[in-house]
């Protein structure tokens, strides 16, 4: 007789004549599903009672509808169907001196300031960013374009739109929400984002903003050069004041040396005892060759020697007239050349300087004519075909996320005070 064995579920295990491995296999088996069930019964079970705890709590539904239905629906209602569109219009652009290579140098010595144009590049360029968002830019824009009227239109959106009769910080401060900058600090490159509810209305304050910053930041730079040309004439007249001063003393020394030129009179004079000493020599030559022959008396000697003192008296008298310190000589050549030299080296001073200060003026006044810096554009602005803002897709996602979060945290609080 066989006898079955079942297990819970009611299948059969084994029977009594199964051999001793089958029936422990069974066995092994019939725990196995039985712990299985079992694990499966207290998950729902767990399952249960976690809904059993939701159901037996009626603040959370409400929490539901608070922190995520309602806060999501109503970014979903204001960025569907309320918002406004805005066009983007963006300008990249970046200063540069509007002068050559050569003008970019450093400050010289004759009162200029030639440096100064490159040298604040960098910083009128934080000064374009810091003058984008001040009121004084706001204000003159006023009296070119009806700002408020571009943002304050019944077509635009309660929560877009600005009031007509707010004050003039309030519209700041609404401007610095639609306007914005940014500049990298590698290559200075400034970038401008003027968001505005109408393309054409985008582009035109685009363009204005950068005119008038334009306009500023060459402004500011007048008075800079103004300075530099007042000085640079300052500095051009004493130079000719000076010139003119070495000029009228070499005149004075002429006329009282009786000498044009002390140097050219003074190297006639070395050219001259030169070859008056050459013919003395040849004289000299002469003399003794004749005396071997003739005697002391004889007419050729005479004339000789008479020749040769001649030419002894020229040449001490020129000398004198170049290095004597008798104060009765009329003309003294070596004091004039000292002063002629001395006057001479201060007039190409003078004339050299004066040459200099003037090349200074002259382009200080050409700079201080023309416009100093202007904006290089990298990407100029075009009207845009389509609206950039609000990203109504991304706009809701965020709500909704926010919302979710602060719905999980809502029940995590209602729970730890429960």
């Amino acid at each position: 007789m066989s006898v079955e064995i079942r297990n819970p579920t009611g299948q059969p295990i084994a029977t009594a004549d199964r051999t001793t491995a089958d029936r422990s296999n069974a066995v092994a088996e019939s725990l196995r599903q039985v712990a299985r069930v079992s694990r499966f019964a207290d998950r729902k079970k767990g399952i249960r009672s976690y809904q059993s705890h939701v159901k037996s709590d009626p603040v959370i539904p409400i929490l539901f509808v608070l922190c995520f239905v309602l806060p999501t629906l109503l970014g979903g209602i204001y960025y569907g169907l309320i918002a406004s569109d805005r066009y983007v219009t963006e300008a990249r652009f970046a200063l540069r001196p509007a002068l050559g290579a050569s003008d970019k140098a450093s400050s010289d010595q004759v009162g200029t300031t030639k440096g100064v144009v490159s040298q604040m590049v960098a910083q009128d360029s934080l000064v374009t960013l810091n003058y984008i968002h001040s009121r004084p830019l706001v204000e003159v824009l006023e009296k070119e374009l009806p700002l408020r009227d571009m943002f304050s239109r019944d077509g635009i959106d309660v929560a877009s739109r600005f009031r007509r009769d707010e004050p003039i910080e309030r519209f700041v401060h609404y401007w610095n929400e639609r306007v914005t900058t940014k500049i990298e600090s590698g290559s200075g490159i400034i970038t401008l984002t003027v968001n505005a509810f109408d393309p054409a209305e985008s582009l035109a304050l685009t363009q204005a903003i950068l005119k008038e910053s334009e306009r500023m930041v060459n402004g500011i730079s007048n008075r800079a050069r103004e300075d530099a040309v007042a000085e640079s004439a300052r500095e051009l007249k004493l130079a000719e004041e000076r010139m003119t001063k070495v000029r009228l003393a070499m005149a004075t020394l002429r006329n009282r040396e009786g000498v044009l030129d002390a140097k050219k009179t003074n190297d006639a004079n070395l050219k001259v005892i030169g070859e008056l000493r050459t013919t003395r020599i040849n004289l000299a030559v002469q003399l003794n060759l004749g005396q071997r022959d003739l005697g002391p008396e004889s007419r050729r000697i005479i004339d000789l020697k008479s020749q040769i003192k001649d030419l002894d008296e020229a040449i001490a008298r020129i000398e004198n007239q170049s290095a004597s310190q008798d104060p009765e000589q009329r003309r003294v050549l070596a004091d004039a050349l000292t002063k002629f030299e001395a006057l001479e080296q201060e007039r190409e001073e003078a004339e050299k300087y004066f040459a200099k200060v003037l090349s200074a003026y002259e382009r200080a006044r050409i700079i201080a004519a023309r416009q100093v810096e202007f904006f290089s554009m990298i990407v100029p602005p075009v009207q845009a075909e389509s609206a950039q803002q609000p990203r109504r897709l991304l706009m809701i996602s965020l709500i909704a996320a926010g919302a979710a979060l602060l719905f999980a945290g809502a029940v995590v609080a209602r729970k730890q005070t429960s």
